[in-house]
């Protein structure tokens, strides 16, 4: 599977709405003064900006070096590095995550890092999507995958467990769940669905020829626009996402 490749300005273009759904889980974080907090997935740095407004020390890390100039920009500390292979040894009160943990395919190996990211007694919060998310679109990609042989295999560039499977994990590498929540949310698509799917699925189309990929976009849309489209709301995404706080113990058991 190719590397999702993120542009700061595309991103902020087509997908502004996603820092601003995070606001719930950054309260859920609930923010202490010089706290360290490590920002997993920051992207352009919106998130880890308000963060660091509220008195925190702040470290991003991302994939996207364009995303991380931008976050550089801000005054976020920022580190070019995969969250699958976190090296940090506990040197955080908190990590924080959204929207970015579903681009992390080994999320046992993410929840390995965070651990020993953590100080004793620190705390993960996070939003990602779930099984539920986006179903309605993903099923539309690979039926046109399907229908497309030439197109080659349809590889999920995502990761959406159901919540009962990641809180599990997440209790097995020794967190205790203290809250999760499952959020529907329609979602309007300001630039269109194909829009979106220019933004969050250019590693599945990477390998597809120009050609190919207009034809990818222009089926997908016909597939979804009875689904997802009105003339009154526009395009919507069938976002379901998950919501959960979970925190070490204070001495290691």
């Amino acid at each position: 599977m190719a590397v999702q490749d993120w542009k700061a300005q595309q991103y902020l273009k087509h997908a502004a709405y996603v820092a601003d759904f995070g606001h719930d889980a950054l309260e859920l974080l609930a923010v202490q003064p010089r706290e360290s907090i490590l920002d997993l997935g920051c992207g352009e740095g919106t998130l880890a900006e308000e963060i660091q407004s509220r008195g925190a020390i702040v470290t991003g890390v991302d994939t996207a070096e364009d995303m991380l100039q931008q976050a550089n920009e801000k005054g976020i500390k920022t580190c070019l590095i995969s969250g699958e292979k976190l090296n940090f040894d506990t040197e955080f009160n908190a990590v924080f995550s959204n929207a970015a943990l579903h681009w992390m395919q080994d999320y046992k190996g993410v929840i390995r890092g965070v651990v020993r990211a953590l100080k004793p007694g620190g705390r993960f919060v996070g939003e990602m999507g779930c099984d539920r998310n986006c179903r309605i679109i993903r099923s539309a990609m690979e039926n046109v995958f399907a229908e497309n042989p030439a197109f080659g295999p349809y590889k999920s560039p995502w990761i959406f467990p159901p919540p009962e499977t990641y809180m599990r994990a997440l209790k097995e590498a020794g967190f205790s769940v203290t809250y999760h929540t499952e959020v529907e949310r329609k979602t309007p698509l300001e630039t269109g669905m194909k829009g979106w799917l220019q933004l969050f699925t250019n590693s599945l189309t990477e390998q597809l020829s120009e050609a190919h990929k207009k034809r990818f976009y222009k089926e997908t849309i016909k597939h979804l626009k009875p689904l997802l489209y009105s003339r009154s709301k526009g395009w919507e995404a069938d976002y379901v996402c998950m919501r959960f706080a979970a925190y070490l113990p204070l001495k290691p058991t």
